[in-house]
């Protein structure tokens, strides 16, 4: 079956990175059908592209993460960041409805090849399952991406999740759909979940970490497990990547950080180059927008390997982890790194043993030139360990809130009232809803 794409121009309102060919701006136009696996496989580029605006994986996404939390510090001048940095974000906040938007834009266009692609003839479309499967992975990431910025993803029985959006809208006008409405926790966790279950029955074990293949979205399945709290599998997803995948943990950190490619770590980097560019470098390096906390700075132990990617310049400290002054920095999503600190932390869970997660948290720290840890006295200890871990290890790369928040410390670390644990819905979408139907967050109704 063909569609016309009368919509496709939500993929030019980006202008932003074309981070795949073919360019999947200029193969395309308005009057373009979908009709074979060369249109397909442009339109699935487009979905790519449209992760890397600035709002979402071209750097905001990531570094907001940070920046709320207690890694990063604000010294610009954009209202914005300066609200998120002062952990008062109200429903006007810039970021708050433009990564709204534009995630949701992935998931347009992902919904649009999941319902039409099935369809079309398998003559010359060799890699229609991998289209297929690539589509729902991504369109996982961007609905998990959503609910963790947005929804109350801690608590299962919550009925604040994401309002899921399953088939095209035209010109990504969700205006259109009368009465947009929020879907419950685990009926949004229960679509990710498929989508994920979906893409892995498509997926083959390709080992290009540029693209949402069958070990990428195995690594998405642990992570999501590992907020749904199903440790066993969280777990299984990352034992399989660890035992089986391509990626290899790096025996020097620089060959992570001091490369444009995706490093032997790499598991899925969101490619940019100096035409593509991300803002990583710009943001965190070249101007003060998102400088280093002193707190992390203190955090870091003695004669650890990972203080060297962060510097002092002009007067701040600063992330040198995106170092290429072009700002051809990938968005590092899944690294092996990671995976062995989910196997930890899910190891230790599902037994509630706080030793059996220990192995892999001292894979993590010998990496690092640091000593082992032996034993810990109970699981509130281990959980201590895990969190200093994976905040020396993955910040400035989109984790140290959403662990805060896993763990409910936000008022602890943070000081923050607990209804921040979540962003607020954007003013725009809450007025265009019809009587009320897009439901405010809680603690968010009077502000």
């Amino acid at each position: 079956m063909k569609k016309i794409l009368s919509f496709f121009s939500l993929i030019l309102v980006m202008g932003a990175c074309n981070v795949l060919e073919p360019d999947p701006q200029t193969a395309l136009d308005a009057n373009t059908a979908l009709a074979d696996g060369a249109s397909a496989n442009a339109i699935l580029n487009g979905a790519y592209s449209s992760m890397g605006s600035d709002a979402y994986y071209g750097v905001e996404y990531v570094l907001n993460n940070d920046l709320i939390a207690d890694n990063a510090i604000y010294q610009g001048f954009f209202d914005s960041q300066l609200e998120i940095d002062q952990k008062a974000v109200p429903f006007s906040n810039l970021w708050v409805s433009s990564a709204w938007v534009d995630i949701y834009q992935v998931i347009n266009i992902t919904n649009l090849l999941v319902t039409e692609v099935p369809g079309l003839d398998e003559a010359n479309f060799g890699n229609k399952n991998q289209v297929l499967g690539e589509a729902h992975a991504l369109r996982a990431m961007a609905y998990f991406d959503l609910l963790r910025v947005y929804g109350e993803h801690y608590d299962l029985d919550s009925r604040f999740g994401m309002p899921l959006l399953l088939e095209p809208v035209e010109n990504n006008d969700f205006n259109l759909i009368p009465n947009l409405s929020r879907s419950s926790v685990s009926d949004t966790y229960l679509q990710i979940n498929n989508d994920i279950e979906t893409a892995l029955s498509l997926l083959t074990g390709t080992d290009d970490p540029g693209r949402m293949n069958y070990w990428a979205t195995l690594g998405l399945q642990a992570r999501v497990a590992l907020y749904q709290k199903n440790y066993e599998r969280a777990f299984a997803a990352a034992d399989e990547l660890i035992q089986n995948g391509p990626a290899t943990l790096a025996a020097d950190l620089s060959d992570v950080y001091n490369t444009l490619d995706p490093s032997e770590e790499s598991i899925f980097d969101l490619e940019f180059n100096d035409q593509d560019q991300s803002a990583y470098n710009t943001f965190a390096i070249r101007r003060d927008e998102y400088n280093v906390d002193e707190s992390l700075l203190n955090a870091i132990e003695a004669g650890d390997a990972r203080a060297a990617f962060f510097g002092f310049s002009r007067n701040a400290n600063r992330t040198l982890k995106y170092p290429d002054g072009n700002n051809s920095n990938n968005a590092k999503i899944f690294r092996l790194a990671e995976i062995y600190l989910i196997r930890a932390e899910a190891a230790a869970m599902r037994s509630d043993d706080p030793q059996a997660g220990l192995s892999d948290i001292n894979v993590i720290r010998e990496r690092a030139g640091l000593s082992e840890i032996t034993s810990v006295a109970s699981m509130d200890n281990f959980i201590d360990v895990l969190l200093q871990e994976r905040r020396i290890e993955l910040n400035y790369e989109g984790h140290r809130f959403f662990d805060l928040v896993r763990f409910d410390r936000v008022e602890e670390v943070l000081d923050m009232p607990d209804f921040r644990k979540v962003f607020p819905i954007p003013r725009n979408e809450l007025q265009v809803s019809e009587e009320g139907a897009l439901e405010q967050n809680p603690g968010y109704e009077t502000l």
